[in-house]
């Protein structure tokens, strides 16, 4: 990785930290700024706004915590499940570790995200479809082996799973329950399977 390469990607860690902290609306460029230690000019070498650079985060946080958790075609269906579950419990601890809760950033920032922002709008638009895929593919292959429901598309119940994550991470802002998220993983899977 180039220096400037690692240097938007560290700009884009702190911008994860406080969008996660204090929503899109409520972080502002000189918070930004201050947080980094960077010069405005800087900032703008790498993007072209707030809504590019939320952007950039957003796309950055799903190449760091979401992609990752995906399945191995090399493997069965109760492998690749126990590795995706797993992957989604330990971001779980990730996101409610600290004294203050953060949850999802992506269904954070769509909650706050308009039709005002066009560009942070169709990027998670994007990284939606992208991680429906990755939940798509655990299905399906869930369903070649019989394990899974086939009564219902692949697609349909991975945006089941999504939802019931974004759902979980919400109500985990309010109330911390570690053990409770990871079940509410494990118990809409469960209600996939045969």
């Amino acid at each position: 990785m180039n220096r400037s390469a690692a240097s938007r990607q560290s700009i884009c860690v702190v911008g994860e930290k406080l969008f996660a902290l204090h929503g899109y609306s409520a972080v502002g460029i000189k918070l930004i700024l201050d947080e980094v230690g960077i010069p405005k000019g800087s900032f703008y070498h790498y993007f072209a706004s707030k809504e590019a650079f939320a952007a950039a985060v957003a796309e950055h946080y799903f190449q760091q915590r979401i992609q990752p958790i995906a399945i191995d075609p090399g493997v069965n269906f109760k492998a690749n499940l126990s590795t995706v579950l797993n992957g989604y419990h330990q971001l779980i601890e990730e996101l409610f570790s600290g004294s203050e809760p953060r949850g999802c950033l992506m269904g954070n920032l769509m909650v706050e995200v308009s039709s005002q922002s066009p560009l942070l709008h169709q990027t998670l638009n994007q990284l939606y479809d992208q991680w429906i895929v990755l939940l798509s593919a655990l299905i399906q292959q869930g369903q070649q082996q019989g394990h899974i429901r086939a009564d219902l598309p692949a697609s349909t119940l991975a945006s089941v799973f999504w939802s019931n994550w974004q759902g979980t991470m919400l109500r985990c802002q309010i109330k911390v329950d570690k053990m409770a998220a990871k079940r509410a993983l494990v118990q809409c899977m469960q209600m996939m399977t045969r």
